[in-house]
């Protein structure tokens, strides 16, 4: 059995420790209390925390963190997780408990100070991560209610891109991205519709919904069959074309190469799309 030795107590829900050249920052409901630099920890007793490997390049940063953190913040960063991975099935990636710490510890600063929290992408995040959002709406209910404070519904969609980035290896930032560009393709495809995007109508959810798995197809280098291509582009060259330079915009914005195949089905949403509104 591994026995850890501790080297440094944060406060009662995070501590320092080391095994052999290695050092971890193990984050869980008491595991800081009580214990003492030179303390033991046995394996056995830490199978519900997390353990997050530190080096030289992230232990100045992490220390510093929970030595200037609320020790509240990161015991309801933990629920908030937990309650997440439940609701979700799955383990998200272990970045995720720095990072909302990190984000919440300096909303609710800003919170506090009176500074308006803008969030011009709320639409297009609830749009397009809908599970990660009725996670982050929980979440903030956690928040307002442990730590009595009015929370910004902007707050949702930026806990929502922490949500997802654990889902998808740790990349908040990519969350961000894929929703920026979106937010420049809805207005887009609006204008040359001449409709507006309701956030609840099949039609609009569907057609966000391929845009999303198109975008982490082509990330990935996939892509999909499409055996109608040249029937499409007859019979829908109007969209098509809307289509095409949608690819485009996709391409400057994040740097995807949208392949004939996936502009064709974009064509076809396009088209259901038009057409249901006559």
């Amino acid at each position: 059995m591994k026995s850890y030795l501790v080297k440094k107590t944060f406060n009662n829900n995070a501590v320092l420790v080391s095994l052999g050249q290695n050092e971890y920052i193990l984050i869980g409901k008491g595991i800081g209390f009580n214990k003492k630099k030179g303390s033991i920890l046995l394996e056995s007793n830490l199978i519900e925390n997390v353990f997050i490997q530190v080096d030289e390049t992230n232990k100045n940063q992490y220390e510093h963190l929970l030595e200037t953190t609320d020790e509240k913040i990161v015991r309801i960063v933990e629920e908030i997780v937990s309650m997440a991975e439940k609701e979700l099935g799955e383990t998200l990636h272990v970045n995720i408990h720095f990072g909302l710490i990190d984000h919440i510890n300096f909303a609710l600063s800003r919170i506090r100070e009176g500074i308006e929290i803008v969030n011009p992408f709320l639409l297009e995040t609830r749009m397009l991560y809908k599970k990660e959002f009725a996670i982050a709406e929980k979440a903030v209910e956690i928040l307002k209610e442990q730590m009595n404070i009015e929370i910004p519904e902007s707050e949702i969609g930026f806990i929502t891109f922490h949500i997802h980035g654990g889902r998808m290896g740790g990349k908040k930032s990519d969350s961000l991205s894929y929703v920026k560009a979106i937010s420049q393709v809805v207005p887009y495809i609006e204008d040359k519709l001449g409709l507006t995007l309701e956030e609840n109508s099949f039609d609009s959810v569907r057609l966000v919904s391929h845009l999303r798995g198109l975008i982490e197809r082509c990330v990935k280098n996939e892509t999909i069959e499409n055996l109608l291509l040249d029937k499409m582009k007859k019979d829908f060259p109007f969209e098509y074309k809307i289509s095409e330079n949608i690819g485009l915009l996709l391409k400057k914005n994040i740097g995807i190469v949208v392949p004939e195949n996936e502009i064709g089905y974009i064509a076809l949403h396009l088209y259901k799309l038009n057409h249901s509104k006559k």
